[in-house]
This record gives structure tokens, sequence and C-alpha cells, in this order.
């Protein structure tokens, strides 16, 4: 459809096509609703056999908030004890997906900002989202990707497997690889 536009696709979430995180958020210059319609409705239709999905969470300033996820690794995410428990006491009711998605996007319109549970839907680990808040955003032990509250070693890890995977995406991409060429079927 718009090749630009799958290349900032694949500039932006190369870790979730390649099934290292469960989801990527980016955002778009808000084009006539129509167009957007059409260019999601192209990579839903190129990412879902492969078992990842691309919807609108918020628009505002012009611009359009893309989350892009690996909905059986979001599932099974959201399926966890402990995911469970910090979601309810933010609201949360219903974990299935969809209804999950639903009520995130719904506080993401309700109070115009992102609430900080969506690091979760992005794959970030469960201390470091709650160290976030706890903190309101300060004295993280090291900031890459998110701001680490937990295990370092760790992160520093994916981290690097994070960069190593946008450079060999990003690489391929200008190869001429398309989206469904360079998505990792059903990794989660």
């Amino acid at each position: 459809m718009n090749r630009l536009l799958d290349h900032r696709l694949v500039r932006q979430c190369a870790p979730t096509l390649a099934g290292l995180k469960v989801g990527s958020l980016f955002c778009l210059e808000s084009s006539p609703s129509e167009t957007l319609c059409k260019q999601l409705a192209h990579w839903n239709k190129e990412l879902n056999p492969r078992g990842v999905c691309v919807r609108v969470i918020a628009e505002r300033c012009g611009r359009s908030f893309i989350y892009v996820y690996r909905e059986d690794a979001l599932k099974k995410l959201i399926a966890e004890p402990e995911i469970r428990h910090f979601l309810a006491a933010y609201g949360y009711t219903d974990f299935s997906t969809d209804c999950a998605l639903a009520f995130m996007t719904a506080r993401i319109r309700k109070c115009h900002c992102f609430p900080h549970e969506v690091g979760l839907f992005l794959g970030y680990p469960l201390e470091d989202v709650k160290g976030f808040i706890i903190n309101g955003g300060r004295n993280s032990k090291y900031t890459g990707y998110w701001k680490v509250y937990g295990d370092v070693t760790e992160c520093e890890k994916r981290f690097a497997c994070f960069r190593k995977c946008f450079d060999v995406f990003n690489k391929l991409f200008e190869k001429g690889y398309s989206l469904p060429m360079l998505t990792v079927r059903n990794a989660a």
C-alpha cells in the first residue's frame, strides 16, 4: 500500500514483528480517516496471519497513536495472575485481549494521557511499571527503551537484542523485504 508507512512501522516496531516484544506503539500524523482505515486494513491483512494486530488506540493533536501487538503474547501476559491483579487495581475487569485493549483505550481517551499500565501492553516488566509509578518516573536504575527499576542486567540484554533487531530489520526492509517477510509467524 504505502511503502513509506510500512518502513515507519518496521523502524518503530521491529522487536514486535520479530516476536521479541508483546507490543509497540508509534504515532503517525493523522491523515483523513479513510486513508488511515485503509492503511490499518492493509497492515492487518498482511500481519494477522503471522499473529500481529494493528489498531489505533488514541488520536490527539493531529496524530494517531498506533498499537502493534502480538495477540497470543498479549493474551498470555494478561492471563498471568500478577498482571491481572495489577490491572484490576486500575479498573480492568474483563481480561480478554479485546476487552482489556478497549478499556485501556477508553482510559487513554478519558484522561487525555497514557496511563502507566500501558507499559505492560508494550512488554515492559511489571517491576519496572510499578517502579515508574511509585517513583513518578524518577530514580530509575537504568534508562533504555524504558526506565528500569528492576533487573538492569536482564533489561540491558533485551535492549541490546532490540537494537540488533532494529538494525537487521531496517537493512532487510531497505533491501526490498516486505512486512510479511520480516514478520515472524506466531513467535509468542
